[in-house]
């Protein structure tokens, strides 16, 4: 009975550990066994009761023997049938023990083989799981990862949408003034046309319009005051001026590259060409009724060429006075201020 509840209890460990479909063998090769051990069991009730007929047999033949003394042949007989059906009951019982504990041995046995498989089993499955856990924090953290930079992506999205919206922006400012130098020039050109063959040009060099007047325009040869035929040039400059308002004016002098000679007010090339810029700029101002504000007055001698200096030409060109005018940026400003 003892062996019963501990093969059941085991029974029940190994069940509780094992999977489905190795449980359903164990409880197969479970019920084989206890189908053969209810056989055996059978087997030795029919042995013990053979045992206990043969014992009353016995008891008979004892009783007859003392009945019956004279009669030893026939007891004696007896006794030996007796005594060989007692061996073969007691060798019956022990085979029926070997079987027993063979059974159990085995059932031992393959219950050792199935918690090992079991332990086996549940190794590997930690170890899967492991693998599982370090794969999911990978993953997790690679989730992680790239959610940060689609954060960081989507915000250089919007930076860059920003940046295209201002560069639009710059770029429409920069339009608008290309235009608006197109148009100054233009205005420009149409009132000094009759100018033009006296030595005044009117050219667009980075975003700015370039009015050149030469030296036999606007001066004698070194000399600072205005002829009246620079000044006519000068007062329809400046009618223009007032007419566009949002425009700042830079007046350089130029010289060639020999040396002035002479004493007095004028002592180089540098006095020369600042005092004809400001000559120019007071013409503009006083006479063209053109803010002050807007106007600055420079002298470069002979530091700018735009001819060689080795020719009569050359030289001719190089003396004149520039009026640069540039549009105001101040819409520009306001826009690259943004943001």
């Amino acid at each position: 009975m003892i062996k019963k509840m501990i093969f059941g209890l085991c029974l029940f460990t190994v069940v509780a550990c094992v999977p489905q479909k190795k449980f359903q063998a164990l409880k197969d090769d479970y019920d084989k066994l206890s189908a053969r051990q209810k056989d055996c069991n059978k087997k030795s009730n029919e042995l013990a009761d053979s045992l206990t007929e043969n014992q009353r047999k016995l008891r008979l033949e004892t009783r007859l023997t003392q009945e019956l003394v004279q009669d030893t042949l026939l007891l004696g007989e007896s006794n030996r049938k007796v005594q060989k059906l007692y061996k073969q009951v007691n060798e019956a019982y022990d085979k029926l023990l070997e079987k027993v504990k063979e059974l159990q041995n085995q059932n031992n046995l393959k219950s050792q083989e199935l918690t090992a498989e079991l332990i086996e089993s549940q190794k590997k499955l930690k170890e899967r799981e492991a693998d599982l856990q370090k794969r999911t924090e990978e993953a997790n953290k690679q989730n992680q990862n790239l959610q940060e930079l689609k954060g960081k992506l989507t915000q250089l999205e919007t930076d860059l949408n920003l940046r295209q919206k201002k560069l639009n922006e710059v770029q429409g400012v920069l339009n608008q003034k290309d235009s608006m130098v197109k148009s100054l020039k233009a205005t420009i050109s149409s009132a000094l046309n009759s100018f033009q063959d006296q030595g005044l040009s009117v050219k667009v060099k980075n975003g700015k319009v370039y009015v050149s007047m030469e030296e036999k325009l606007l001066f004698e040869s070194g000399k600072y005051t205005i002829n009246s035929n620079g000044k006519e040039a000068l007062l329809q400059l400046a009618k223009v001026l007032n007419d566009k308002k949002d425009v700042n004016v830079l007046v350089e002098g130029h010289t060639d590259s020999i040396p002035y000679k002479g004493s007095g007010v004028i002592k180089d090339n540098w006095d020369l060409s600042v005092l004809r810029a400001t000559e120019v700029v007071k013409i503009i101002i006083n006479d063209g009724k053109v803010n002050g504000n807007r106007i600055t007055a420079a002298g470069r001698a002979d530091s700018q060429p735009i001819a060689p200096n080795s020719t009569k030409e050359g030289r001719a060109k190089n003396r004149r006075t520039e009026i640069i005018l540039t549009p105001k940026l101040n819409e520009l400003f306001k826009v690259l201020e943004q943001n």
